[in-house]
């Protein structure tokens, strides 16, 4: 289980400029071939995160748990629908202001999560943004920080830690592999944890992408913490090339 930005790729200014390394793909999509299962757990809307990354063989739980879609599906199922799906895109319908562009406040529609970002903008910023989530609070919205981004999301929701749960529901699997590199990151990894400590899994690995904007408690959790995300596709590409040549018979190193 891999986030995505961040984590199989680098942060931009722009999610819409964030590109993931054609070897990171190459790498799932082998993996894909021999595991139980390879998803992303993302915050950008599944079709999305499945054309970005474009390994077409693996899951894709997307808006933190509100959306998922899987190989050979078209379309992506919801599991949140009708008003309480509309709710942050209908506060951000009604409060939008100017202002926010000159502050360099960007607005991505994620359907049922509404983002809120301010990379490359000044630290005075951040206050307005700050402003924004005690209004959205107060009209009934949940708020998630992460890297430079204010999500306003339906209420009740558990995010990557749902994911987590559906994902694994039903499936046996008892080793699993974990990565990321923010506080919904740290939500995931604090759920598989207690899996493992309730012995529903037996084997399990936090590997964390460091950031001077990551949360401190998913480092102090991790088994493996690496710099960047070309870390972690290295081993992803290192995992691939040892599981399928393990499956031709050939001997591995230790």
């Amino acid at each position: 289980m891999s986030d995505v930005d961040g984590t199989l790729c680098r942060i931009v200014d722009r999610p819409d400029q964030a590109r993931v390394p054609a070897r990171a793909r190459e790498s799932l999509e082998t993996l894909a071939d021999h595991l139980a299962l390879v998803a992303c757990i993302t915050g950008r809307p599944s079709p999305v995160a499945r054309k970005m990354v474009g390994a077409e063989k693996i899951t894709y739980f997307g808006n933190h748990g509100l959306s998922f879609i899987k190989p050979g599906m078209d379309r992506p199922t919801v599991v949140i629908e009708g008003e309480e799906a509309e709710r942050a895109r209908n506060f951000i319908r009604d409060n939008d202001n100017p202002f926010w562009i000159t502050a360099k406040i960007r607005v991505e529609d994620k359907g049922p999560i509404q983002a809120l970002h301010w990379r490359g903008a000044g630290h005075r910023t951040e206050e307005v943004v700050r402003g924004i989530a005690d209004h959205a609070q107060a009209a009934g919205l949940a708020t998630h920080w992460g890297r430079k981004v204010l999500e306003l999301r339906p209420p009740g929701m558990e995010g990557k830690a749902g994911a987590v749960d559906e994902l694994l529901d039903g499936t046996g699997i008892e080793t699993v592999v974990f990565a990321g590199d923010d506080r919904t990151d740290h939500d995931a990894a604090q759920r598989l944890r207690k899996l493992a400590d309730e012995g529903s899994l037996k084997n399990l690995m936090i590997v964390a992408i460091d950031s001077d904007e990551g949360p401190p408690e998913l480092i102090e959790m991790a088994d493996l913490v690496v710099a960047e995300p070309e870390e972690w596709i290295d081993l992803i590409e290192d995992l691939a090339g040892r599981v399928s040549g393990a499956s031709a018979g050939v001997p591995q190193p230790e």
